[in-house]
């Protein structure tokens, strides 16, 4: 069986394994994909031992373990090599050296997937650019308007609701900046300008993440009807 989380399924883990959670993440993946015991679904290791922890410290990840993360999540996929290229050159300012020892945070490891999802339609350059509004000295989390997993967590429960909802007559942007402000607000100490920093980049996020799945879908119908 393949594990396909929905990003909001990918914040549950993502929490848990930061400590934040009570939900071990195996339990997490047990909802999310109905399997009854670990041997029924391909679980990487990490997550196992993530699972048996005694305490509810931060579980730091290496830059391979980020990628079997990433590739849980649905319609992702991501390479080794790239998530080396990235750290060391494309996002090292976004990224910063690694924040557990020697391996990265899991906020660090949230900014990846949101690279990731944005790499579908900008280019690094952009992505930096666009990211600098919301986390401010990319590599100082001190300073972020909202925390990447939240960000994450943000786009991932919009785009739930996406799939679920009509158009009821907007047009699709109208319809992400609709839903975007009807996100319960955790961090009343932003200002409106900061929130409304934060709602621009989430609509653009939403919409990258939104012109990826339609692109997969499109060539996923087409294969599926061409044998």
């Amino acid at each position: 069986m393949t594990i396909q989380l929905t990003r909001k399924e990918m914040t549950a883990l993502l929490y848990s394994l930061k400590g934040e959670s009570k939900q071990s993440p195996l339990l997490i993946i047990e909802k999310a994909s109905n399997f009854t015991s670990p041997i029924d679904i391909n679980i990487p290791a990490f997550l196992i031992k993530a699972s048996k922890r005694r305490n509810l410290q931060e579980f730091g990840l290496s830059t391979n373990e980020i990628v079997s993360l990433a590739n849980l999540c649905e319609l992702t996929s991501l390479k080794s090599t790239s998530i080396q290229n990235w750290i060391k050159r494309d996002v090292k300012g976004l990224i910063g050296p690694p924040e557990l020892g020697k391996k990265y945070s899991i906020d660090q490891a949230a900014m990846l997937l949101i690279v990731k999802d944005l790499k579908y339609v900008f280019d690094f350059e952009k992505i930096r650019k666009v990211l600098t509004e919301v986390f401010n000295t990319l590599s100082d989390r001190s300073d972020d308007l909202i925390s990447p997993i939240m960000f994450y967590e943000m786009y991932g429960t919009i785009l739930e609701k996406l799939e679920k909802l009509p158009l009821r007559g907007q047009t699709l942007e109208q319809q992400i900046v609709e839903e975007v402000n009807a996100v319960p607000k955790k961090f009343s100490e932003l200002t409106e300008s900061q929130w409304k920093t934060i709602e621009r980049i989430l609509v653009t996020t939403v919409l990258a993440v939104t012109a990826s799945h339609l692109q997969t879908r499109a060539q996923v119908y087409l294969n599926e009807r061409l044998n």
